[in-house]
C-alpha cells in the first residue's frame, strides 16, 4: 500500500514538473527588422559568421531566421532552418528571395536556391539503402548545378552557373549545429539601380512551397494541406457553403524598408 501512494506521489511530481516546463515553453512570434544593416564585410559562404551571433529576425509559419543588410553596391541575405522537416523543404524546393525597387510587395528580382538536378534525386533515391549516403542533406546540396533567378535586370530569366559574371552569389549548408544556413547577394546594378536611394522597397522571404486553403466556408488548411479534420469532404456540414481547395504559392513574410547608408 505505502509503495503504490510513493509511486503515485512520484508520478505526480513528475507531471507536475513537465506541465510547469510546458506552461513556460510559448511559442516563438515573428520578430522582423525596423531597418536594413550596412555591412561591408560579409562573405558568401554559408558559415554566417560575418553576421554577428545569431539572426535576428525570424519568421514563425516556417520556423525561419533571416536578416538583411547591404553595403554601397550589394544586397545581402541570409537564413537559418534548424527544424528537420523545414530543411528537407527547402532543400527541395528552395529558398527564394524577392526584391521589388518600388517598395511594392508583389513580384520582382528573385534569386531561387537551392534547387536540386532532378536526374541526380532520383539516382540518389534509387539507391540501394547501403549506398545511401549517412547524410541524405549533403547530397541534395551536392546535386545542385545552379541558381535561378527570375527578373533581374540584364540576365535571362532562368538557371545561372553557381560561378556566374553576373556578380550573383548563393550557398547553402549544414552547420556544426544541424542547422540548415544559407546566404546570398544580388548587386545593385541587376535591380536596375546603382546608389544607395532613399526610398523604400520591397523584401519577401521564404522557403519555397505551395500551401492549401479552403475556400466557400471550410475550415483552413493545414501545414500540409489537410482539412480541420482530415477526410478532405468537398462540402460542409449543416447547410455551410460548398468548399473546394486552393492551391497557393507560400506568401512568406514581406518588408517594407530604405536601404542602410553608410556610417
Amino acid at each position: 500500500m505505502r509503495q503504490g501512494i510513493q509511486r503515485m506521489v512520484m508520478y505526480w511530481l513528475i507531471f507536475s514538473a513537465l506541465t510547469a516546463h510546458a506552461q513556460h515553453i510559448d511559442k516563438r512570434k515573428s520578430v522582423e527588422p525596423t531597418k536594413i544593416d550596412f555591412k561591408s564585410t560579409i562573405q558568401i559562404d554559408g558559415k554566417l559568421s560575418d553576421w554577428g551571433d545569431s539572426l535576428p529576425y525570424y519568421f514563425d509559419k516556417q520556423e525561419l531566421k533571416y536578416a538583411l543588410a547591404n553595403d554601397e553596391g550589394h544586397i545581402y541575405v541570409a537564413m537559418q532552418v534548424p527544424d528537420g522537416a523545414w530543411q528537407m523543404q527547402a532543400l527541395h524546393q528552395g529558398f527564394s528571395f524577392t526584391v521589388n525597387t518600388d517598395g511594392k510587395k508583389k513580384e520582382g528580382a528573385s534569386v531561387y536556391f537551392p534547387l536540386p538536378d532532378r536526374e541526380s534525386l532520383r539516382a540518389l533515391a534509387t539507391k540501394d539503402k547501403e549506398e545511401k549516403p549517412a547524410d541524405i542533406r549533403k547530397s541534395i546540396l551536392g546535386a545542385v548545378r545552379g541558381i535561378y533567378v527570375k527578373g533581374l535586370t540584364d540576365v535571362v530569366d532562368g538557371f545561372i552557373s553557381l560561378e556566374n559574371n553576373y556578380g550573383i552569389r548563393a550557398i547553402a549548408a549544414i552547420d556544426s549545429n544541424n542547422t540548415l544556413c544559407y546566404e546570398a547577394v544580388i548587386p545593385f546594378e541587376r535591380l536596375g539601380i546603382y546608389t544607395i536611394e532613399a526610398k523604400d522597397m520591397a523584401f519577401n522571404i521564404k522557403i519555397n512551397g505551395i500551401v492549401m486553403r479552403t475556400v466557400g466556408g471550410g475550415r483552413a488548411m493545414n501545414r500540409y494541406g489537410y482539412g480541420g479534420y482530415g477526410y478532405g469532404y468537398p462540402y460542409g456540414a449543416y447547410g455551410m457553403q460548398p468548399t473546394r481547395k486552393e492551391a497557393q504559392q507560400e506568401p512568406g513574410v514581406w518588408l517594407v524598408l530604405p536601404l542602410a547608408k553608410p556610417k
